[in-house]
């Protein structure tokens, strides 16, 4: 396995070795907890970068949740602590506080990392600047704590790759799993054992504690799938929201950046400061995340927990798992039901085979489309490569089995199928096709004259959102018996409606409150974090 020039050095002034008792519980502290610990002065941005530091070089030899440190994370806190001491510091609620990115998330060479994707071929390219939310991270005061494990090129590589996996990184476990990953055949490519993907190791880190807040990429389930694997409220914005440019693409037509934290009080700070259109939020005369709880202004309807599950090839099912949570699901409802102002069960929303014409998946043959001329403008647009072009990427790979293409691995089928050309007439018509299908889910708001649509966790109903370029979250719920795998919700909203989609989830975090995870602490190795995958 190939890593990246950086991936095993210790950000500046940390040590690998814990040589202290915890300097507070990662596992359950906030964004906002430690934000107020801060200008308490009970704790020093130094003391969040060393803490998680720590942790992770316990915990990622087994969860391979980070792929690499930003070597001057601690500099920079120590930059924002001597801000703080002389009053310079800034009124956001980032200023001071690590944030891990997808490793997708192109940053220049500043930052003296590597954005590969999980891509062995873009090991060492060099993006020629920041993608604009890392500028407005750092503007707002945070700490890019470093780079997170993704699936490879966003699950966009070959079609019998697990979540969570990459030839760069290997695989990624989930924190809540007791047992481990088991094999594809007895657990499907996302199966109850794996922790989801693409952004996976954002939302794994998030979970045992190895960052406080994180920045994934989305272009269908991307975000919400590991979300809900890591009982993590997370959001897909709107389409274009948040800036993609000088992201590691799919499709531009679908694809995002979006927060993960573990409350949303944290998912919304974190969105105000990645998102570049004001208008959507202030337009509309409504706050970013409403303090007053009204449970009578809460307007909802529920989709049925069997509804569009995911694919046996995906998730192969278990009758005690499935059983469980449709079950949780349901006892969800009814405590809604006896709370909200308006709700409406079983709503008329298509189900997702809707999206098949003929032969084609109208969601999927338009990513596919997209891709090749998505990847050679993003590979393009590298100050340094050693790829240009998306048929450079999969020759490379041909030529380079031993890192790119390894034994128990060896597809790139995905990538070769991109390269296909789709006639321009049958992609327009698909495009329009999943444009109609958008308009549904906004048809059904209207009708029932509700602001948010939930189904169950494990359901591709995410589908909707991401042809019709609306926001998504994913919410904690419970944890299966037979393994410890978290399970959720998911819950839609109407283009630009982040406003609305945040107050609900505002009043359903004093309902269902997340456990931290338990499983991955069996698996401490000090020291083995990055540094022990070299």
């Amino acid at each position: 396995m190939t890593r990246g020039w950086s991936a095993g050095k210790l950000p500046r002034g940390t040590s690998g070795i814990r040589n202290a008792p915890p300097l507070f519980d990662a596992l359950t502290a906030t964004a906002h907890d430690l934000q107020k610990a801060l200008a308490d002065g009970k704790l020093r941005s130094t003391d969040l970068v060393q803490e998680y530091v720590w942790r992770t070089e316990e915990y990622n030899g087994y969860l391979r949740a980070v792929a690499q440190y930003a070597p001057n994370a601690y500099e920079r806190a120590q930059e924002l602590d001597e801000q703080r001491t002389s009053g310079q510091v800034a009124t956001g609620p980032l200023h001071g506080i690590p944030v891990l990115l997808k490793n997708t998330i192109s940053t220049d060479a500043s930052l003296q990392m590597d954005t590969t994707a999980g891509a062995a071929a873009l090991i060492g390219s060099i993006p020629s600047k920041n993608t604009p939310l890392v500028d407005q991270l750092l503007d707002a005061g945070a700490i890019i704590l470093g780079k997170a494990t993704s699936s490879e090129l966003n699950w966009n590589k070959d079609c019998n790759l697990p979540c969570g996996w990459s030839t760069v990184d290997g695989q990624s476990q989930s924190p809540y799993v007791f047992g481990g990953l088991r094999n594809i055949a007895d657990d499907g490519l996302g199966g109850h054992s794996n922790p989801g993907g693409s952004s996976t190791g954002v939302a794994v880190a998030l979970a045992a504690g190895l960052a406080p807040i994180g920045v994934g990429c989305d272009t269908e389930g991307s975000i919400t799938a590991p979300a809900i694997r890591a009982s993590l409220y997370s959001m897909r914005p709107s389409t274009g929201l948040v800036s993609s440019q000088g992201v590691v693409p799919l499709a531009h037509s679908f694809d995002t950046p979006g927060p993960l934290a573990k409350d949303p009080e944290d998912l919304a700070n974190l969105l105000d400061v990645l998102k570049t259109d004001s208008k959507v939020l202030t337009e509309r005369n409504l706050p970013l995340t409403p303090k007053k709880l009204d449970w009578s202004s809460i307007k909802i309807g529920t989709l049925a927990p069997d509804r569009s599950p995911y694919p046996d090839f995906i998730v192969k099912p278990v009758e005690e798992a499935t059983e469980q949570a449709t079950r949780e699901t349901l006892k969800a409802y009814s405590t809604l039901k006896s709370l909200v102002g308006i709700y409406h069960e079983n709503v008329d929303l298509p189900d997702v085979d809707a999206f098949n014409v003929g032969d084609d998946h109208s969601l999927y043959t338009v990513m596919d489309a997209e891709t090749q001329g998505d990847t050679d403008h993003y590979l393009q647009s590298l100050s340094k490569s050693k790829v240009r072009s998306l048929q450079e990427l999969v020759d490379w790979n041909k030529d380079n089995p031993d890192s790119s293409l390894p034994s128990e691995y060896q597809g790139q089928s995905t990538l070769i199928n991109c390269l296909e050309t789709v006639p321009k007439e049958k992609v327009e018509m698909l495009r329009k096709h999943n444009l109609a299908l958008g308009a549904k889910l906004e048809a059904t708001l209207e009708k029932y004259g509700i602001d948010v649509i939930i189904g169950a966790g494990d359901s591709v109903f995410g589908m909707f959102a991401a042809a019709n370029g609306s926001p998504i979250s994913a919410l904690p719920l419970s944890y299966l018996d037979f393994n410890g795998r978290a399970i959720g919700l998911v819950a839609l909203a109407g283009r630009h409606k982040e406003a609305e989609l945040l107050r609900f989830l505002d009043h359903y975090a004093t309902l269902f409150v997340r456990k931290p995870p338990l499983a991955f602490e069996d698996h401490k190795v000090p020291g083995k974090g990055l540094q022990g995958q070299l």
